[in-house]
Formats: C-alpha cells, structure tokens, sequence
C-alpha cells in the first residue's frame, strides 16, 4: 500500500485536477494503488472533489495498527519498531479534515503480508482486524465507513501462515457489515513476489475502485427496494 510502483513508469501522468492526495508517509519517485483508484473511481463516479488521505507503513503487521498498542504485542510479529501507527493515523485524517466539509466514503485496506510469516498474529488476524475497523468507525465518527480489503497473495513458501490471514480477511468481509474485499490474483509483482510493480499497482487500483463503485451501487438499490 505504500507504493513499490515507479513514476518513471507512468510517462507524463499527472492526478487530474480534481484530486488531491494526502500522503503522510510518500517514497520520493513511487506510487501506490492510489493512481489506478483515483482514475477509475472519477470515470465510474464522477464528483467535482476527491481527497485521497493516506497513511502506509511498509513491513507493518497488524499488531502495530492496534488501538491499544503494545510494544510486547506488536513484538509477537517481530514489528515494535514501528510504534503505535493507529494514532498516527487517526490524527492524520484529523488534521487533514479540520474544519472542511469532507465525507469520508471509505478505508481501502491492503496489509496482512506480516501478519503471515507469524502463527500467532495469523491466528489473531480476524479478531484484530474485525477491532481495528471497529475503532476507525469510532474513533472517526462514522459507524457505517465502508472498508475494502486488499486479499493479500504473497508466496506461501515465504509466508507460511498466508491461508489463515487470507481465511480471516474473507471470513471478515462476509460477516461484518459495510466490508467488501478485492480479489488480488494475476497482479503484477517486482521479482521479491511480494510488492506489485507499476502495472499491479495500477490494477490493485482500478479493482479497489471497482469494487466499492459496485459497494455503493448495492447500497443505493437497497434503499430503492426499501
């Protein structure tokens, strides 16, 4: 989520004048999903504004996302180092929000690769994730904030815990209102078989788009059924 996509790569791309990104953690000369969304987003939804409010940790596991953060919790997927990352956050999007009309629509979610490499945080990965976006609802004021998640595809050789991370992403998405997830298969990666290259990074984005386009679609023909 943090971005291994390269600028050199998109030519003479700029962000259309009607979006701005907030990044709070950016790599110089790197992009994110961020690009493929706000392009497909615009063409499926079009609006007169839209603010991409990011924040993205490379390496993180969830434990380090925690609300109650614990160096000894964090540590159980070797991620300490980091800090509490969950009020970074909050306060980012508080800061960027401040006084300014802003409807917060969604948290596009692609993290868990961490979570993976250890039994213990892999086993704890449906209970902490189902917390955290408690919490944002919470802490941001908005009980129905949709949440889309990235299924993440590492290698199982390397990640050893990779199908109970992605059993608990699915089983999250289907249990827990206002939660889609995006499938990730046949992205494009850099040859760590880890972090999508340009083109995946584009496509990631594309599908987050697309997917919660159709989450919005789905919500607006029930309440036309009502």
């Amino acid at each position: 989520m943090v971005g291994h996509g390269f600028m050199d790569d998109l030519d003479s791309f700029v962000m259309p004048a009607n979006v701005s990104l907030f990044d709070l953690n950016s790599r110089d000369g790197c992009f994110g999903p961020e690009v493929g969304f706000a392009q497909r987003f615009l063409e499926l939804m079009p609006l007169d504004e839209l603010w991409l409010i990011k924040y993205a940790v490379g390496g993180s596991s969830l434990l380090a996302w925690e609300r109650d953060w614990s160096a000894e919790r964090a540590a159980i997927a070797d991620d300490a180092d980091k800090g509490a990352l969950y009020p970074r956050l909050i306060r980012h999007v508080k800061q960027v929000t401040a006084g300014r009309d802003v409807n917060l629509l969604a948290c596009l979610w692609m993290q868990g690769e961490s979570d993976s490499q250890f039994e213990l945080a892999a086993s704890q990965y449906q209970r902490n994730l189902t917390r955290l976006i408690a919490d944002l609802r919470e802490d941001l004021s908005r009980p129905a904030l949709r949440f889309v998640i990235g299924l993440v595809n590492p290698t199982p050789a390397r990640f050893v815990h990779l199908s109970t991370v992605r059993a608990a992403q699915r089983h999250v998405a289907q249990t827990t209102p206002n939660v889609s997830l995006v499938d990730t298969d046949g992205l494009s990666k850099h040859e760590d078989d880890v972090h999508y290259d340009s083109a995946g990074q584009l496509e990631l984005g594309r599908r987050f788009a697309q997917q919660l386009c159709r989450d919005f679609r789905h919500k607006s023909a029930g309440r036309a059924a009502d």
